[in-house]
């Protein structure tokens, strides 16, 4: 399986022109309209601005992944090894609907990549402006490779797998890119501490204050306090280092044996392996 795992695809990289739309309503989840011009990604703001730093990230499920439901894979790049992560919401108030920071907190993650059937092709890259609870985000593209799962090939059915480049984080205060591409990949390669955490569930909620019947898996047992509030932190700055659910056996983030989906049982939301390579591609 591992080896599978880390079988790196080949880019796809092409251009979108696009709308950006702010969701000002706390629950929604930034949905943005694009005008596609026929291609399949954008980049901050043209190829030569990519640093070549990846994170290739590879989450399997254990059954086939439904594109009807929401998969998370989110970044906080603070600066800081001892910044709060993302967690998991699991009960109202449910803010953005799918995360928030560790303690509750506005801060928690910078950006994240969402998989569903509303992002074009399937994934799409996200940036945060002011309170992650509030749904501010911006959209970036899309990573700058991935495969969509296939439910036709067993291989790829249950996986979610994709690179970003550190370039990809490297925005100005109203999330655009840096005009100027030396700066922006001097700070990406400058990046070191980033937490991580990955997130599944069935429901966005629209509503803040009604419970609903919310299944969510993240990193860790989720149907426990400790795994539910866990979060992983990783030294981009080590090249080849990979973080794979193998090295945590039995810490708080470490993915049991056991199905763990918190409020139910669903196996296309259930997490079972994952890894984080990071990768210097030139």
């Amino acid at each position: 399986m591992r080896q599978n795992l880390r079988t790196l695809i080949a880019p796809r990289v092409c251009r979108w022109i696009f709308v950006r739309a702010i969701a000002p309503a706390p629950l929604l989840i930034g949905l943005l309209l694009l005008l596609m011009a026929g291609g399949c990604a954008r980049l901050p703001p043209s190829k030569t601005t990519l640093s070549g730093k990846r994170l290739h990230v590879v989450m399997r499920f254990r059954s086939p992944v439904n594109p009807n439901y929401h998969y998370f894979f989110l970044i906080n790049n603070a600066g800081d090894q001892n910044a709060p992560g993302a967690v998991p919401v699991l009960n109202p108030p449910y803010a953005n609907g799918f995360a928030t920071g560790s303690g509750g907190g506005a801060t928690g993650f910078t950006d994240f990549v969402r998989f569903d059937n509303l992002q074009p092709q399937g994934y799409g890259l996200y940036h945060v402006l002011g309170d992650l609870n509030r749904s501010n985000f911006i959209f970036e593209g899309q990573p700058v490779a991935f495969t969509t799962p296939d439910n036709s090939d067993p291989r790829t059915a249950s996986v979610l797998q994709f690179d970003i480049d550190l370039s990809q984080l490297i925005v100005d205060g109203n999330g655009q890119p840096l005009p100027d591409a030396t700066q922006a990949k001097t700070l990406a390669n400058a990046i070191r501490f980033l937490q991580i955490n990955l997130i599944s569930t069935d429901v966005i909620p629209r509503d803040v204050a009604t419970p609903i019947a919310k299944q969510v898996d993240s990193l860790g047992d989720s149907r426990t306090l400790l795994g539910a509030s866990s979060f992983l932190v990783i030294d981009a700055t080590q090249i080849g280092r990979i973080y794979d659910n193998a090295s945590y056996a039995g810490q708080a983030i470490g993915e049991p044996d056991t199905l763990d989906v918190y409020n139910g049982n669903d196996p296309t939301l259930d997490l079972v392996d994952w890894s984080i390579e990071i990768r210097q591609v030139n």
